[in-house]
């Protein structure tokens, strides 16, 4: 993780938008490891190292967003 800060949870979604894999705590010094999930996977989220565990993310859990409006 070339040039990072902190450490981040990685989460991994296939293209209906369930989670499929997950790093927890990749750390900055893990660079030039590449972090790649075991099966096929279509989007990637990355966010503050602990997310996976505080929200208690689980494989095949469905990733939703919420539409913002533009007023």
């Amino acid at each position: 993780m070339k040039e990072m800060k902190f450490s981040i949870d990685i989460i991994w979604f296939d293209s209906n938008r369930r989670a499929v894999y997950f790093i927890k705590e990749a750390k900055p010094e893990s660079y030039p490891n590449l972090f790649t999930p075991t099966v096929p996977a279509r989007f990637v989220l990355e966010v503050p190292a602990g997310f996976v565990d505080a929200q208690n993310v689980s494989l095949g859990d469905v990733f939703e967003t919420e539409k913002l409006s533009n007023d």
